[in-house]
């Protein structure tokens, strides 16, 4: 697996999670703004980039291990705080649920949500049909992919740093379809669900961004790595 650290040598480690289908060049501004103050990880999943072939896509809880696997290897020593963008969002929470005492703080940028297909099938019987013909919308394959089937609701919580950011601009497809704009609306209330996981849940909103809020507003997501790591040390071991 291929992976690009760099950085002073500084606790907690910022790890960037992309999303389906991106590369760590994705994270490319971003990291080289957060390598001015802190050590930062970005890698390439196992079928992507530069990261060796799969001949069977790994399963949401194997991409998890996987990256457990990577950072012990490397090494990147924890506490980490990590960056999840879009399904990256739902890896970074499996990651601090299974290594809780490696996870410090989480920055989400306009994360998948658990819910979020069986809540935008709920919207119309055309929007259920538009995600079963991308998606697998059985139990398994909605819970391989790191998703909960109808029926199930989230029970996650983190106790630690979070701030979520969403995007502000729609898209222009969503602009001359009254579903896309539905929903728009199922995912805003989603975002301000996983901000309010913590205690210190923050939401907050790129208002010059679309769905890749790294590359539109770098800055923001900058920002929010850093507040997260102040917040983390002001914490400390067991004021949590």
């Amino acid at each position: 697996m291929f992976v690009n650290c760099a950085g002073k040598e500084t606790e907690p480690t910022v790890i960037l999670e992309a999303g389906t289908g991106d590369s760590s060049e994705v994270w490319k501004i971003v990291q080289e703004q957060v390598q001015k103050f802190a050590r930062v990880c970005s890698y390439d999943r196992l079928g992507l980039g530069k990261s060796d072939k799969v001949a069977v896509p790994h399963t949401a809880d194997e991409i998890v291990e996987d990256l457990h696997g990577l950072l012990h290897a490397a090494p990147s020593p924890g506490p980490y705080v990590m960056v999840g963008h879009s399904i990256g969002g739902i890896y970074v929470r499996k990651y601090a649920t299974l290594f809780p005492t490696e996870v410090k703080g989480l920055v989400l940028l306009d994360s998948s949500h658990e819910e979020q297909f069986t809540r935008v099938s709920e919207i119309s019987p055309e929007w259920a049909q538009r995600i079963a013909s991308k998606f697998p919308t059985d139990p398994e394959g909605l819970r391989a992919q790191g998703f909960l089937p109808r029926n199930e609701h989230l029970a996650w919580r983190f106790d630690a740093p979070l701030i979520v950011i969403e995007h502000e601009e729609i898209p222009k497809t969503a602009a001359s379809d009254p579903m896309a704009k539905q929903s728009e609306a199922v995912f805003h209330v989603l975002q301000k669900d996983l901000a309010s996981r913590s205690k210190y849940g923050e939401l907050r909103e790129a208002e010059k961004s679309g769905h890749y809020i790294q590359r539109d507003q770098p800055e923001l997501v900058v920002q929010a790595i850093k507040d997260v790591i102040r917040e983390s040390a002001t914490l400390g071991p067991g004021k949590q």
